[in-house]
């Protein structure tokens, strides 16, 4: 009896021994510093839009500047021999493939067929 007390005392006190000691209180902060913030953007302010798209600022590589003047009209209006051999018309619910071809014209139109943007890819 007297051996396995002690076994089992042994094993609570390594047991205790093992443990991480209690954390000690963390001092108190002081407060941060407020952040200036500019009340007025400029007209030089580069900050990222989330709305921005990286591949915006790309060269016209799938021939879209010369269909620019069709936004905002029915992409139905735009006649077939305008459009680049590679070109898709794409609708809000419509699902497409997420490979990129530089060549490829994407004509973008809302529910109503609408053309909104024109994006290579």
């Amino acid at each position: 009896m007297k051996m396995r007390a002690g076994l089992i005392l042994g094993f609570a006190l390594l047991a205790g021994a093992c443990s991480a000691p209690a954390p000690e209180a963390a001092p108190e902060a002081a407060e941060p510093a407020p952040v200036e913030t500019p009340d007025i953007a400029t007209e030089t302010d580069t900050a990222v839009q989330p709305e921005m798209n990286p591949l915006d600022g790309m060269e016209d590589s799938c021939g879209m500047a010369a269909l620019e003047s069709y936004i905002g009209m029915a992409a139905s209006e735009i006649p077939e021999a305008e459009m680049p051999e590679n070109t898709r018309v794409v609708g809000p619910d419509d699902q497409v493939t997420m490979d990129y071809v530089p060549t490829r014209l994407n004509v973008l139109t809302d529910a109503e067929g609408v053309v909104l943007s024109l994006k290579c890819g």
